[in-house]
């Protein structure tokens, strides 16, 4: 039985000039049926039917053009009159097929607002996916910098350039539990850098310092910070529908969020809020560039800028859909962000915005986006601060694999710890300001009766010792004489005792005194 292959394939072969006989030879030889065989021929050119098909088939070979031509110069005018027009279509429906794969290949008939808008519809489908993100920022060009800045630059940090990159996976399949992992490094000038790991598995989230913060010749206590390296704490909270129902501290400082804005839209606000966005049309095409390939996703690619006439409007349509939603009177703080005005003066210190963008041929998803642009703090100036982020997105709806931690400290207690240490150091501290300032009291005694004796009785050290004791400072010890004196107590959780005599000694000792002398 003939069929679209069998005919196609003798079309093909006819129209690259192959001998009609060792077209036969290869079809039989290929298993075809005689018949089949002789039936196709009838269809193409009816009027000639070969007679016979060779009894020895000859083995199946791929045709090339080198191939001896079929000879139609004694065919009959007629035929060849049939035949002629039957190749040339053949020939143009080759051409045809081509040109239009070509033109799917890179995106001919395809625009990017239509993948932009299918892109969207797609990625809210999306359960999982990878990211690698980048974002610098660099003040170079900046003459008249922050004082702020500088003063890092004095204790050697390059502070005239940041950088950030984001790299995780993240699988919300389940509303109610989510999962994340990320890793985010911060660096400054190539000086002042960390390194930070997160993951969110079963309504905790995880964190670890992974790299402590290098800060050159700043004076900070570097190992009070190096001490939790590699040392993971955990956060727990609640998910509900995708969203942080519970905050990770201890304590309830803070409202949760509840959405955008801080306010929990209804799935009809979502589906009106995604369509204005869509309908915007924010962006605008600068040029349609060869596709690539991203993360083994065939992409189109396009380069693009912002369409600052249509961000204006979507901002006011966005700003007074949002204060019809109930509850949205509380986010006013929020809401007046939206400023037109402010938006006018930000626009117009925007310089040099460039844009691209890959979205894949396939999934119609953005696999990779570059943007970089220039602000101008000071518009009389001919100074930009350059900003440039990069983003690319990878295994979309393939599984995620992450594990908590095999040991966490939960946040709360380290809150709880550091707080008991700093109430701890307080109440020391205050010890001893209670009595280095029963030094002066000392010293004025001494002034008026010339002499240290009577003075562990006097109304100004009384003062002193409640000080110390109401801080918690114990086997308070005073002792005087005429020409000395000694003030000491155990402070507060310690075994540490502060010391002060009339030497202008004030310092630690791990024993009480004894003599008129701190030991």
């Amino acid at each position: 039985m003939i069929n679209d292959q069998l005919l196609g394939y003798i079309k093909q072969q006819l129209s690259l000039k192959i001998e009609r006989d060792v077209i036969i030879a290869n079809l039989k030889g290929a298993g075809w049926n005689e018949d089949d065989v002789r039936e196709a021929f009838a269809s193409i050119f009816p009027s000639v039917v070969p007679t016979s098909i060779p009894a020895s088939p000859v083995s199946m070979v791929t045709p090339n053009i080198s191939q001896s031509p079929v000879d139609f110069s004694h065919t009959e005018p007629a035929k060849r009159k049939k035949i002629l027009p039957i190749i040339t279509v053949l020939i143009l429906l080759c051409m045809a097929g081509g040109a239009a794969a070509y033109s799917y290949y890179i995106g001919v008939f395809v625009t990017l607002p239509g993948l932009l808008s299918e892109s969207i519809n797609n990625a809210r489908v999306v359960t999982s996916s990878k990211y690698d993100a980048t974002f610098d920022v660099d003040f170079s060009e900046i003459k008249d910098i922050d004082n702020q800045l500088n003063a890092l630059s004095s204790i050697g940090i390059n502070s005239k350039q940041i950088h950030f990159s984001f790299k995780g996976l993240s699988d919300i399949a389940d509303p109610n539990n989510l999962k994340a992992s990320s890793l985010i490094s911060f660096s400054m000038g190539g000086y002042l850098s960390a390194e930070f790991e997160l993951r969110v598995v079963n309504n905790t989230l995880y964190a670890a310092l992974k790299k402590a913060p290098n800060l050159g010749t700043f004076p900070l206590p570097i190992p009070s910070i190096s001490q939790y390296t590699n040392k993971w704490f955990s956060f727990p909270f609640k998910s509900i529908n995708g969203q942080m129902a519970g905050t990770p501290f201890p304590y309830e400082t803070v409202s949760p969020p509840m959405g955008p804005l801080g306010i929990k839209f209804t799935d009809e606000q979502k589906e009106h809020l995604a369509k204005m966005f869509q309908d915007a049309h924010l962006i605008t095409t600068i040029a349609k560039l060869t596709p690539e390939t991203v993360g083994g996703e065939p992409s189109y690619h396009f380069s693009f800028d912002l369409d600052r006439d249509a961000i204006r409007p979507y901002l006011q349509s966005l700003k007074e859909y949002i204060s019809t939603i109930d509850g949205s009177e509380l986010m006013a703080s929020q809401l007046s962000a939206v400023d037109l005005v402010k938006f006018d003066e930000a626009i117009t210190k925007l310089k040099d915005f460039k844009g691209e963008i890959w979205i894949g041929r396939n999934d119609k998803l953005i696999h990779k986006i570059v943007i970089s642009f220039g602000i101008l703090p000071d518009l009389s100036k001919d100074e930009q601060v350059k900003v440039n982020m990069s983003a690319i997105f990878s295994d979309y709806n393939k599984p995620v694999s992450i594990i908590a931690p095999a040991e966490s400290t939960p946040f709360a207690d380290l809150i709880e710890a550091s707080m008991g240490e700093a109430r701890q150091k307080g109440k020391e501290a205050a010890i001893k300001t209670g009595l280095n300032n029963a030094g002066f009291s000392a010293r004025s005694f001494y002034d008026d009766t010339y002499s240290y004796s009577g003075f562990c009785s006097s109304s100004e050290l009384k003062i002193n010792r409640k000080v110390v004791e109401d801080y918690g400072g114990t086997e308070f010890f005073c002792k005087g004489t005429v020409k000395a004196y000694v003030v000491a107590a155990k402070l507060s959780d310690s075994s540490e005792y502060w010391c002060i005599d009339s030497t202008g000694v004030s310092k630690s000792t791990i024993v009480s005194p004894s003599a008129v002398m701190c030991p």
